[in-house]
């Protein structure tokens, strides 16, 4: 009798680690797909901001060339009012004639 009770004892040992290990398979499996979701994700994530920032660059200016071209607006709008001063002088001077 003690063998057959070891037997069934050896037995149900053997299930409940064979439950248990395929309990632990499916739960590691499970995290592996999770895993490759969230990398999927991820990828997607940095694919979508490199195509934002490609679009910024070829969309939007620069602080540098917004700077340049303010500074030649500047001159242009300078060369403007002294062409003004110069027309007001010789007004002035024709005035007094």
């Amino acid at each position: 009798m003690d063998l057959m009770s070891a037997g069934i004892g050896g037995a149900a040992a053997t299930a409940i680690c064979s439950v248990f290990g395929w309990m632990l398979k499916r739960s590691i499996g499970q995290l592996d797909r999770k895993l490759e979701a969230h990398d999927e994700a991820l990828q997607k994530r940095s694919d979508d901001l490199a195509a934002f920032k490609l679009h910024c660059a070829e969309t939007y200016a620069t602080h540098s060339s917004v700077e340049k071209a303010i500074d030649a607006f500047n001159r242009s709008i300078d060369a403007v009012f002294a062409k003004l001063d110069r027309i007001e002088e010789k007004l002035d001077k024709k005035a007094d004639k």
